[in-house]
């Protein structure tokens, strides 16, 4: 009895001094110990030698959970909105009514519509391509809740199919018609090529982490495809049927911005990294870009998560620690703003470093100066556009969020010279 009482007292004095040390056992600062960069000029570039000079107009308010902006050759914008909803604004601000033709789709929590984007030719051809979320067969399209798709999860019963599809734009622009379906992919973001190819970006982070170096999944990848479907037999996997042909390149988290590079015509793209490490790459055909291998971020609660470079794998031109929650991303050709021709522009939607229009200046493939604009407005922003007009339009996100006292409509900001 007394040897079963001394080792019960035993270990309940090692549980409660376990218990004691993990309680007393500091927290994780995710800030310290940031990574040491692979080469000068790799992260935290200085400030310009001199501020941007701008004004700002709000040109449209009241936008629901809007998503993408793109701009058309006649000077009019396209906006999309949560609820699957596309509209056309003018540069003066006036805002149309949801456009007719769109396909069956289904908002969940607010989200829908990934991306929009006009064909390379749209001038000749109207075409313009759709990423969304799609009811499954049997199911009802429109706004549905987050409850219903677990319940249906829960049931095995289908819920939503990813698609991207294309349509044309009526030349009244009052709609779409002949919508086609052209593939069942997850997209993030669009990005139509002129040579008659579509890259489509797929986020893997999550439960979905281990498929990005997973040559057999989409998710973690930038896709290729052609306008119709089908997979460019230049393709770095198309002579492999076994594997997933419509990759390009791999080893993505989550790529939130892509543009062409209208000089060199690659395509340059932004993704979302863990706690830091969001990155700007060039993405090249069959390089594999490391997530989540190696990875200039940590685990949430500051942990380390591994490498920061390995022999294969591809290094950002450009990475940022602690993140910034990068989200659209263009270069700016005009002539409206001298100063800010072949200069990146992305947005940021971080809720500890700050929501803002982020400049970077180049110098070739490097980045040389970083600049934070529109500070003051603290706003998430989704996606921007150089106007006809040589404007800069940025879109900002609506939010309705009591936890954190943010309450924003959707809206559309022009910038112009003072």
């Amino acid at each position: 009895m007394i040897n079963k009482l001394a080792v019960t007292i035993f270990f309940i004095t090692v549980a409660v001094s376990n218990l004691t040390l993990a309680a007393a056992a500091p927290a994780v600062d995710p800030l310290a110990n940031p990574p040491a960069p692979a080469f000068a000029g790799q992260t935290a570039a200085p400030a310009p030698a001199a501020p941007s000079i701008f004004k700002e107009e709000v040109i449209a308010t009241n936008l629901n959970l809007p998503r993408s902006l793109l701009v058309l050759p006649d000077g009019n914008l396209l906006v999309t909105e949560g609820s699957g909803t596309v509209r056309i604004l003018t540069p003066e601000g006036t805002l149309s009514e949801p456009l007719s033709g769109m396909p069956d789709i289904l908002s969940v929590a607010g989200r829908s519509m990934n991306d929009v984007v006009l064909d390379a030719n749209f001038a000749e051809n109207r075409r313009v391509f759709f990423t969304y979320l799609a009811p499954a067969p049997g199911q009802k399209g429109g706004v549905r809740t987050a409850e219903e798709r677990a319940a249906a999860a829960e049931k095995n019963i289908p819920f939503q199919i990813d698609q991207v599809a294309q349509a044309l734009l009526k030349v009244d622009n009052s709609g779409f018609e002949d919508l086609k379906v052209i593939a069942a992919i997850p997209g993030r973001r669009l990005i139509a090529a002129p040579d008659d190819n579509l890259y489509i970006s797929t986020m893997a982070s999550n439960e979905t982490s281990s498929l990005a170096q997973n040559i057999n999944s989409v998710y973690g990848k930038f896709l290729r495809i052609k306008s119709d479907g089908s997979i460019p037999q230049d393709n770095p996997y198309a002579a492999q049927s076994f594997l997933r042909q419509e990759i390009f390149s791999m080893g993505h988290r989550d790529p939130d911005g892509a543009f062409i590079h209208p000089k060199t015509g690659e395509l340059w793209a932004i993704e979302h990294g863990p706690m830091g490490g969001d990155e700007l790459n060039i993405i090249r055909a069959g390089k594999n870009y490391g997530w989540p291998v190696i990875t200039y971020g940590k685990e949430y609660d500051g942990t380390e998560l591994g490498y920061t470079s390995l022999t294969g794998m591809q290094q950002p031109l450009y990475y940022w620690f602690p993140s910034v929650a990068p989200s659209g991303l263009m270069m700016y050709t005009g002539s409206l703003f001298a100063d800010w021709q072949g200069d990146i522009f992305l947005g940021t939607m971080s809720p500890t470093q700050g929501k803002f229009l982020v400049r970077l200046e180049l110098e070739g493939e490097k980045v040389v100066a970083e600049e934070h604009l529109l500070i003051a407005n603290d706003r998430r922003i989704r996606s921007l556009v150089q106007g006809t007009d040589g404007a800069l339009y940025v879109l900002t996100d609506s939010e309705d969020n009591n936890q954190a006292n943010r309450h924003f409509p959707g809206e559309v900001i022009k910038l112009t010279p003072p």
